[in-house]
């Protein structure tokens, strides 16, 4: 396949290195140090489940460049999204599929804005990984894999394919039975995961331990699901209490990478997490009271230390 990989950090290069060290025709959107590094010496994938590398590599500076393509996953950060959508209507991909792994519940209608419906499909990510260094990606930890999501049928040939790529290259991969349920299931827990680390400044273990943390981490899973249902998400009876188990399962010294950017003074998703579920909150007039409070707290470092 002519897979493009839009944004080569932790999930764009692990995947995108699998997919390219089982030989498919892989083109890596990216520039800086990265790029330069990528171009340079390849891409090294650094993961519990068996090292890796891949040279040469095929990169491009901006999305504008790359050619045709039968499909584009899109690892662009949330505040990136929009524009690379903008840069993707002028590239020459043709008719590729786009497929957005961003958190949040909303990527798929930012892309629409600038492609056509009919080319925008839906996936979604589990797996922690960075750039340690230019040109290196370091995986933490034993699972990798990527959901994908039909918006129209006739994306689903190109799912299919995908998916069998991905499998057949040793990263797992599956089309949802239910993208959206999906989605917001993972939304719950990452929005609330991301509020309560970020906000108190502590992995998930000390904040789950005390009777302030716990009392927050539920209020703020049952505000997010008022929302999901409120916004047409058919969520299922207990969702809830199936969030909070996902949480408790977590080791105690997880944090979620708002957390970690927080802490760096990087830019912060907020406005696609918490401020997500406080902005579709006020378009269906629910009241979210403890997220407000996560948003307000963390609004003034949502741009980062340069902002």
């Amino acid at each position: 396949m002519r897979i493009g990989i839009l944004g080569a950090g932790g999930v764009g290069g692990y995947f995108g290195g699998r997919l390219a060290k089982a030989g498919h025709q892989v083109t890596f959107v990216a520039r800086g140090a990265h790029g330069a590094a990528l171009q340079a010496d390849g891409l090294t994938v650094l993961t519990p489940l068996g090292d890796f590398s891949v040279k040469p590599v095929t990169v491009v500076e901006r999305p504008e460049m790359l050619g045709p393509q039968d499909v584009v996953i899109n690892c662009v950060k949330l505040w990136d999204l929009e524009a690379s959508g903008r840069s993707l209507a002028t590239s020459g991909i043709g008719e590729a599929l786009v497929i957005p792994i961003q958190n949040g519940v909303e990527a798929a209608a930012i892309l629409t804005g600038a492609l056509p419906d009919r080319q925008v499909a839906q996936g979604i990510a589990y797996i922690p990984a960075e750039i340690l260094k230019p040109g290196v990606i370091r995986h933490n930890g034993k699972f990798a894999k990527l959901a994908f999501g039909a918006r129209h049928p006739s994306q689903r040939p190109v799912i299919g394919a995908l998916v069998k790529a991905l499998n057949e290259a040793g990263a797992e991969a599956a089309e949802s039975g239910n993208i959206q349920l999906d989605l917001w299931r993972k939304f719950l827990m990452l929005a609330t995961l991301s509020s309560v680390t970020a906000l108190k400044r502590q992995p998930i273990g000390p904040i789950r331990a005390s009777a302030e943390g716990s009392a927050l981490i539920d209020a703020l899973i049952a505000e997010a699901a008022a929302v999901g249902r409120a916004n047409g998400a058919t969520l299922p009876e207990g969702i809830e209490a199936e969030t909070r188990k996902t949480l408790d399962a977590l080791p105690d010294h997880m944090r979620a990478s708002m957390a970690q950017d927080l802490e760096k003074g990087g830019r912060l998703e907020l406005p696609w997490l918490a401020g997500a579920v406080q902005r579709l909150a006020a378009a269906h007039n629910v009241c979210v009271a403890r997220t407000k409070e996560v948003v307000e707290a963390l609004a003034p470092y949502q741009m980062g230390r340069a902002g």
